[in-house]
């Protein structure tokens, strides 16, 4: 080879080496574009998104607001509910203490009653023995009583 040819080679392969070049910054440039593109498009859906939630926050705000009522709804229901039936629970249970403890009164008047007539009974036995022993004792003093004075009679008609 040639000093001539050589140098045209060198010179060829040096054009192939800066066309190669300029073909990977055209690539690279084109690769940029794209990506670029593809990062405003995403961009642009982001700021899309990002304006419906915006213009979507009262809607939002208001749904969150009616759900809280709900909640309370709910909550304030259930309380209700198991008001009422504490406050049954309770007057089912008052109830049943009162008939409780008015069968109890009837049965300790009842006793009382019970009692009382058997101390009267009672008492009025031992009256009823008192009074014949006092009528014992009185008819023995009144049997004294004309004893002594026949006793007397006779002392002064003497």
């Amino acid at each position: 080879m040639t000093e001539a040819s050589k140098i045209e080679k060198a010179n060829a392969l040096a054009k192939e080496v800066f066309l190669a070049n300029l073909g990977l910054a055209g690539k690279v440039f084109e690769q940029s574009q794209d990506l670029f593109k593809q990062t405003e498009a995403k961009l642009k859906e982001t700021e899309s998104k990002c304006k419906d939630a915006y213009s979507k926050r009262n809607e939002f705000f208001d749904s969150l607001v009616v759900r809280g009522e709900k909640v309370q709804s709910d909550a304030v229901s259930k309380f209700e509910s198991s008001k009422t039936q504490l406050t049954s629970k309770i007057e089912g249970s008052k109830s049943t203490a009162i008939a409780k403890f008015n069968d109890s009164k009837a049965q300790a008047l009842a006793k009382f009653e019970e009692l009382k007539s058997e101390s009267n009974a009672a008492v009025e036995g031992q009256l009823k023995t008192l009074r014949e022993g006092f009528d014992k004792v009185k008819s023995k003093v009144s049997r004294g009583t004309a004893e002594v004075s026949e006793v007397v009679v006779e002392a002064t008609a003497s």
